[in-house]
């Protein structure tokens, strides 16, 4: 039962039909106004949750960076194959020295009005940098956990170099907005 008076529980988290994890990078110059939207399929991790002591919770949380897909509507089937290449490429995610990105959080706080922000250590090309993810949960059932997020990370942070075009007049804003919601089972 969530929420008992045990101490942490400890759930699952993996990919599943209602679950998403999502990367929106917006673009610059003349395609202004338009966005990358990359979903990544795999993805794992190991929630320890106390109910009673949320702040005592901790989250693992791995994501398998060549399971990046890109869903651009706004460009042509031979353009999403470029740009799915360029994201695993060397200058950006680098999947061939790299193959995960990693979450391990290092605290937990109430939000006011409600939720969570969790800060934590997101490392992507072996670069670990702090970043805070604000989470919203609630109970599914008497063993699972639904929860949903958001971050911003700013990609020269961790050296990532998104390609340009025409000289500079097509680029990438330097900051993704990551998004995700999934579905956590107790183990």
């Amino acid at each position: 039962m969530i929420g008992s008076a045990l101490g942490a529980q400890e759930f699952e988290i993996r990919p599943s039909p209602d679950s998403r994890f999502a990367l929106e990078v917006a673009k610059t110059g003349l395609l202004s106004g338009k966005k990358h939207l990359f979903l990544f399929e795999r993805f794992q991790g190991k929630l320890q949750y106390d109910a009673a002591a949320p702040e005592r919770s901790k989250i693992d949380f791995t994501i398998e960076a060549a399971s990046i897909v890109c869903k651009d509507t706004w460009v042509s089937a031979k353009d999403l194959v470029k740009v799915a290449e360029e994201a695993t490429g060397p200058n950006m995610l680098d999947v061939a020295k790299h193959p995960a990105l990693r979450f391990v959080s290092t605290g937990v706080t109430r939000r006011p009005g409600g939720g969570y922000d969790v800060a934590g250590t997101l490392t992507i090309k072996g670069n670990g940098q702090p970043v805070t993810v604000t989470v919203s949960l609630k109970p599914a059932g008497d063993k699972a956990l639904e929860f949903t997020g958001k971050a911003e990370v700013r990609m020269k942070d961790y050296g990532l170099k998104p390609p340009s075009a025409a000289l500079g007049a097509v680029g990438t804003k330097n900051e993704m907005q990551v998004e995700f919601g999934f579905t956590a089972r107790a183990k």
